[in-house]
């Protein structure tokens, strides 16, 4: 036990073993036998929600924050103690004290229910700052007892009644590394046993007490770093799990007993800088220069035997610093750090005017300036405090800065006050991705250019191509990418995940999305789970989230749309730009060529240097590739992937002498002829790249069902079979209206010639005028050659036929 769940006779063992109550039996049952009793992420948009697929239970665990609720779940998963681990359990009625300390009944959802070796235990988990803020506010309820361990006293008392232990696990920064190694470790127990031979491991630690991770890799000459992973897995080496990360071979040291560790450290020498190593310095104890010049004048007047009062005084100072322990240099620095008038100067009066001004005027007037506003401001403190004046100009825009975010959240809404927030401490951030293929994000971006996707010579009709891009955190490479004529959907999200896996037959072990509907379906989940990949939903209205993604989009904007023709990079006044220089009327590219072109960006980009590193991002993707193959999710493109990422699966009436008609299009395979006098529809699932094939249910297997151009389909060029589904599928729509603007101009022109002839009783032709190369065009629809044609009357002979016989 303890690598994956309990069976049903090990869970009623289980229970046999620790005695659980008849209570607790049917609570666990519930949990155990239905859905998480709510959605993640519903109250806490302000965090970063992910569902971890568990190995050990098989399924997807939801966790409403990185730091804290993910961090446990790790630590369960990795423990061999753990049995199960339950998330949002049944709820239940608890009795909480309110605001004014009465009791009330209260719905409770814990956030995990575990069965371990010690009994199943029901467990809320919390961060450091938020149980220190509820211990202060909601004393009645959680308290904090002699041995730093927290208790919720209304939760406890229910759990008790069922059965159940109840606690409170407290997720502090300190498990920040141990969190990260632990995944890793976890890596690595989907791969098969070591290959490390046990005589060759103890030979490699006689020579040395110690090894880098990085060089006892080298010293075994192993491949890559997995098998000695699995062995500290097993027990059979140690490091410093809070300290060490196993994504850093260099500073990962091992030994094979752990009371050596103790030892590394005078093995290793000093670091520059190490965890807690840096705290503030009061200015007594390191000066600035200012301070430090004004001490060594002091000193030098001082040393000179001058007998000033001043001097007196400074002489007097360094007695009384030699008693607290000071030199004479740090007694002598100058207190003008206490120097000023820290108390208030603005009548009370005053200050709160101003602040109720800011918060329910200035803030509820977009558009209106600081200066405007502080005129406001002016006449109506005059009128509210007539004896007081109103704060001074530079006072305004004090309070402006200070209240900033409030002003942005009101004016601007929720996105506008997450941009201009204070950073959070960089000390307490969840740690970065380290390694490729442990985490990637993918988003969207309308591109700033037209392209395209029907040419009449004439009038050429242009879309804006849609991008969708996978972009590993690590190390900045794009993985994948996809292109798609239609908004943000299930089928953008599938294109790219496909891309994906052909072009590296991996995909990442955590993708992280915004909270689009098409990354919150059903479908996305559901297929991430089917490649057991962890989906994670960065906060909401965020702009610092998916900074890497972003950036991407406007470095392509900046470097190299803003040079081709057709693009919409600088076009913001369009009433200012003569018609037929707008960018819809310059567009030349194809999607075709738009598809190579940012190919080729994407390859300039991954081979441009990145930060401080000296590889290029697509060396260090194959490096990391190379030597932790276990990061990412091994997935090969076969018809199984090819059917998971299918879309819009729905009935569709079947033809037995056509097949299916989807889209303007006949499907059909010989086993549809099954159904015949059984069914007269099939549920189907539509490809979205391949616009000439589709999957029906018939019985139990998923069938493709092939149009009569999935042959020459084949033949194509992989860009080329990518533009035929992008036209075919995602301009259906576009073409239609095409199609339905040809279909009106034909009307109008048979009716004109109806009408000629009824007038001049002869029938009548229409002449287009010769069309002249060199000269440009401005017509808004490809038939306006046809409507200024000339209707000329069509001259015919009478020719007597005779027939010989």
């Amino acid at each position: 036990m303890g690598d994956a769940m309990l069976s049903e006779s090990q869970l009623y063992r289980y229970f046999d073993d620790h005695n659980v109550s008849s209570d607790a039996v049917q609570y666990i049952l519930n949990t155990r036998n239905s859905q998480p009793s709510r959605m993640v992420g519903t109250h806490a948009r302000n965090n970063v929600c992910s569902w971890f697929y568990s190995e050990k239970m098989e399924r997807t665990i939801s966790t409403e924050s990185r730091t804290a609720e993910r961090a446990f779940v790790v630590l369960s998963e990795f423990d061999r103690n753990v049995f199960e681990i339950w998330d949002q359990p049944e709820p239940v009625i608890i009795q909480k004290n309110n605001s004014k300390g009465q009791r009330r009944n209260s719905s409770y959802t814990a956030d995990f229910l575990i069965l371990d070796k010690d009994g199943p235990c029901v467990v809320e988990v919390k961060d450091v700052a938020t149980i220190t803020k509820l211990v202060a506010a909601k004393a009645e309820d959680w308290v904090k007892r002699y041995d730093g361990s927290i208790d919720y006293l209304p939760a406890k008392r229910v759990f008790e009644k069922i059965g159940l232990g109840f606690r409170v696990f407290v997720a502090s920064n300190d498990l920040r590394f141990r969190v990260l190694n632990q995944e890793l470790l976890l890596r690595t127990r989907t791969m098969g046993s070591p290959c490390i031979v046990e005589d060759d491991l103890s030979n490699a630690f006689e020579e040395s007490f110690c090894w880098t991770l990085y060089d006892l890799r080298e010293r075994m000459k192993l491949n890559d770093y997995t098998s000695i992973i699995q062995c500290i897995d097993e027990g059979k080496l140690f490091f410093e799990c809070d300290t060490e990360m196993l994504s850093e071979p260099r500073g990962c040291y091992l030994v094979k007993r752990k009371d050596l560790l103790k030892y590394v450290s005078e093995f290793r020498g000093p670091k520059i800088y190490h965890d807690s190593l840096l705290s503030a310095i009061e200015v007594v104890r390191m000066p600035p220069t200012a301070y430090a010049e004004s001490a060594l004048e002091r000193l030098k007047r001082i040393g000179s035997h001058e007998n000033g009062r001043s001097v007196r005084r400074w002489r007097a100072l360094v007695k009384k610093g030699g008693r607290e322990g000071w030199s004479e240099f740090q007694s002598l620095i100058p207190k003008w750090f206490f120097s000023g008038n820290r108390r208030r100067k603005v009548n009370e009066l005053v200050e709160e005017f101003l602040y109720k001004y800011i918060i329910e005027d200035h803030a509820a007037s977009p558009g209106l300036s600081d200066y405007r506003s502080y005129i406001r401001y002016r006449v109506r403190a005059q009128e509210e405090h007539p004896a007081y004046p109103p704060a001074a100009r530079t006072t305004f825009i004090r309070r402006l800065q200070v209240l900033s975010e409030r002003v942005a959240l009101i004016r601007e809404g929720k996105r506008k006050a997450n941009a201009v927030a204070a950073p959070s401490n960089p000390l307490l951030r969840q740690l970065k991705a380290e390694l490729a293929w442990q985490r990637a994000a993918v988003d969207h971006y309308l591109a700033d250019i037209y392209l395209v996707f029907f040419d009449s010579e004439e009038c050429p009709h242009v879309m804006r191509p849609w991008l969708t891009v996978m972009i590993d955190l690590a190390t900045g490479c794009t993985l994948a990418f996809s292109i798609s004529f239609q908004n943000p959907s299930r089928r953008s999200v599938a294109k790219v995940m496909r891309d994906c896996v052909r072009r590296h037959s991996m995909l990442p072990r955590e993708i992280i999305v915004d909270r689009g509907s098409d990354f919150r379906s059903v479908y996305f989940s559901a297929l991430l789970a089917h490649s057991k990949m962890e989906l994670v939903l960065r906060p909401s209205s965020h702009s610092r989230y998916g900074g890497e993604v972003e950036g991407l989009f406007g470095e392509f904007k900046k470097q190299w749309l803003s040079q081709r023709p057709g693009n919409t990079t600088d076009f913001k006044n369009a009433r200012g730009v003569d018609g037929k220089l707008q960018p819809k009327k310059l567009a030349v590219l194809t999607p075709y060529d738009f598809y190579r072109e940012f190919e080729t960006f994407i390859s300039w980009r991954d081979s441009c240097p990145k930060s401080a590193s000296i590889s290029a991002p697509r060396n260090i993707l194959a490096r990391h590739m190379r030597e932790f193959p276990f990061i990412g999710v091994r997935q090969e493109f076969n018809s199984e992937y090819a059917i998971a990422t299918a879309v819009d699966g729905r009935n569709y009436k079947i033809d037995f002498q056509r097949g299916l008609h989807i889209g303007g299009i006949w499907y059909w395979s010989p086993e549809l002829n099954e159904l015949k006098a059984k069914k007269n529809s099939v549920e189907v699932r539509c490809d979205p790249e391949n616009p000439h094939v589709v999957y029906a249910l018939i019985g139990n297997r998923w069938v493709p069902c092939y149009s009569s151009r999935i042959n020459r389909y084949s033949a194509l060029d992989p860009i080329s079979q990518w533009v035929d589904g992008l036209i075919v599928l995602d301009a259906f729509s576009a073409r239609q209206k095409v199609k339905a603007q040809a279909d009106e101009e034909v009307v109008r022109i048979i009716r004109s010639m109806t009408e000629s002839r009824q007038q001049h009783g002869k029938s009548q032709i229409a002449v287009l005028s010769p069309v002249d190369e060199s000269q440009e065009y401005e017509e808004d629809s490809v038939f306006q050659l046809l409507k200024d044609a000339d209707i000329q009357t069509l001259e015919v002979e009478d020719w007597e036929v005779k027939h010989v016989w």
